[in-house]
């Protein structure tokens, strides 16, 4: 072979090891910068339905302080899902004569793996592992005058799951009860309790114990699981309003 036939070979042999080089190269890229593309896009999918659970629970807010009866919200599911749920219940105690157990029921927005649970007026963000956060607080206070406990009972009009992309949810006050007190004066009377102590029962314990924990002049029950107690007050107040959801796409 002559001198000129070994360089041909060498330049051949080069020009297909660049050639493959740049075909991985470009094959790699492509592929990662897909995968941080779906990691963007999954990103703001969970940002939005994030954005969308805010407005759905500040709805339910407004219904739960008689601002209105009825809330409408538009969310786009960007392929998620949208459920009533049930399963989480409150237990409220006062006096002797009062112990009260709500079956809240609840919102589950699940968007990939992650979902925003709306439960007995709070929302929480729970990750595949089932780790949660609360990102909005409940209605309940605890101060050295009164204790304050507002629970919000949520139950579906009709259909308990919705999926898909654009769904417009109607939120409705049916009604609204005042629980405790059972008597304006006297016995079992606002006055008559000296504490409330409430049991939430849910898979998102942990983010209601530390809650409850963050909000102050709440103590932890050294008697009941997930009892939380608000005690030496001079009047409680219990109240339920319940809700009922529909859906529309």
């Amino acid at each position: 072979m002559t001198g000129m036939d070994d360089r041909a070979v060498r330049n051949l042999v080069g020009f297909t090891l660049t050639f493959s080089i740049i075909v991985v190269s470009v094959g790699l890229t492509a592929t990662l910068g897909t995968q941080q593309l779906d990691a963007v896009s999954q990103s703001e999918r969970v940002e939005n339905a994030r954005a969308g659970s805010e407005q759905l629970a500040n709805s339910l807010e407004r219904l739960q302080q008689q601002r209105s009866v009825v809330a409408t919200s538009e969310l786009d599911l960007a392929e998620g899902t949208l459920t009533v749920t049930d399963g989480t219940t409150m237990t409220v105690r006062t006096t002797d004569n009062f112990n009260r157990t709500v079956s809240t029921g609840g919102l589950a927005y699940r968007i990939g793996d992650t979902t925003f649970d709306y439960e007995a007026g709070a929302l929480f963000r729970t990750d595949a592992r089932g780790n949660a956060v609360m990102l909005a607080p409940p209605t309940m206070s605890c101060t050295d005058e009164r204790a304050v406990v507002s629970v919000v009972r949520v139950t579906p009009r009709s259909a308990t799951q919705f999926g898909g992309r654009e769904v417009t949810v109607t939120a409705t006050a049916e009604s609204q009860e005042l629980l405790y007190p059972l008597n304006r004066t006297g016995r079992d009377s606002a006055g008559d309790a000296e504490e409330a102590n409430v049991t939430v029962t849910s898979p998102r314990a942990d983010a209601w114990a530390q809650h409850f924990e963050d909000a102050g002049n709440w103590t932890e029950s050294a008697t009941l699981e997930d009892t939380y107690v608000c005690d030496a007050v001079d009047a409680v107040y219990i109240r339920q309003t319940n809700v009922t959801i529909g859906f529309r796409g």
